[in-house]
């Protein structure tokens, strides 16, 4: 993506986009053999998803006890390969991704590395072939069709419709950019998402998928629990699914993570919050008698002698 596309862009609209996660500098490591590594490990976890199909459709006796076999071998080199890959990249976080693609992942919307950029924009998944674990994609805002491997791929969930009602603030994907801006949804219908952009009002209609919660409401709606919360809850889109893959079952424990620690702070905040006004109001009550403490006391040799001059 040229530097004068992307200046084109940005002078012709300007959007609002939050700073996507850090994404570690592989350009400091053996890109080759990360890269490589990260191929084999997509690689041992598609033969692991055949053999547990042939392993759900087998009969024979012998056959199951061979591929189970065949599996065990295949977990065993799958937790090497994940250990060789932290050692190469040293650091436990996935740089690129580890889950394998499935057919019904097309037309999802996914996050994918630019190899030339090194950094990962939203693209449409168009064509999967599951055998070689490559996609066919197409970066939003671009017209040209990318293959590339699925370790170059993140799959992203599809959100929750009952989020995104009409007149709420949202942050839908722009289609002549592929970037996330701030707008309000004006209706729902058959053909998408009626979206109104709070920059320059532009007007789009777009898939569920182009969605995703506004920052300023998802803050707002997590401090808004912890002050009415008595003990920690996880939150139903962050609890986990069935369907989850790895890498949406680590990004939810990531963010759990966060809030646990989030939460624990708001209550020693506010048990310190309630100290300090126990306090002010203790010393508030000290303070109205202060002035009776703090009279001397008259002698009583002086109402002795008082006494005697009368």
């Amino acid at each position: 993506m040229s530097e004068a596309y992307k200046k084109q862009k940005i002078d012709s609209f300007d959007y609002y986009d939050p700073p996507e996660n850090y994404q570690p500098p592989v350009q400091q490591l053996d890109q080759s053999k990360v890269i490589e590594a990260y191929k084999t490990l997509i690689m041992l976890k598609n033969h692991m998803f055949k053999v547990n199909l042939l392993l759900s459709h087998e009969e024979e006796s012998s056959t199951i006890a061979e591929l189970k076999n065949i599996k065990d071998e295949l977990v065993l080199a799958k937790e090497a390969q994940e250990k060789e890959i932290a050692s190469l990249q040293k650091t436990q976080d996935n740089l690129f991704s580890v889950n394998r693609l499935n057919g019904e992942d097309i037309d999802k919307l996914a996050k994918a590395y630019h190899e030339q950029d090194r950094k990962w924009y939203n693209a449409k998944l168009i064509q999967i072939d599951t055998e070689e674990q490559e996609a066919d994609i197409q970066f939003i805002g671009y017209q040209e069709v990318v293959k590339m491997h699925a370790i170059f791929i993140k799959v992203q969930p599809i959100p929750d419709s009952k989020l995104f009602t009409v007149g709420q603030q949202c942050e839908a994907i722009y289609s002549s950019d592929g970037r996330y801006y701030l707008g309000a949804i004006e209706k729902v219908t058959e053909e998408g998402y009626h979206i109104r952009f709070k920059k320059n009002s532009n007007r789009e209609i777009v898939p569920l998928i182009y969605l995703r919660e506004a920052k300023k409401q998802l803050n707002d709606s997590k401090k808004m629990n912890f002050e009415e919360m008595d003990e920690f809850q996880v939150p139903d889109n962050l609890k986990y699914l069935p369907t989850d893959n790895e890498q949406q079952r680590q990004a939810k424990k990531k963010k759990i993570k966060a809030m646990k620690q989030t939460f624990k702070l708001s209550k020693i905040t506010k048990y310190a919050q309630e100290k300090q006004s126990s306090w002010q109001s203790f010393a508030q009550k000290i303070s109205t008698i202060k002035p009776d403490l703090g009279q001397k006391a008259e002698s009583i040799y002086r109402q002795k002698c008082d006494q005697l001059k009368e």
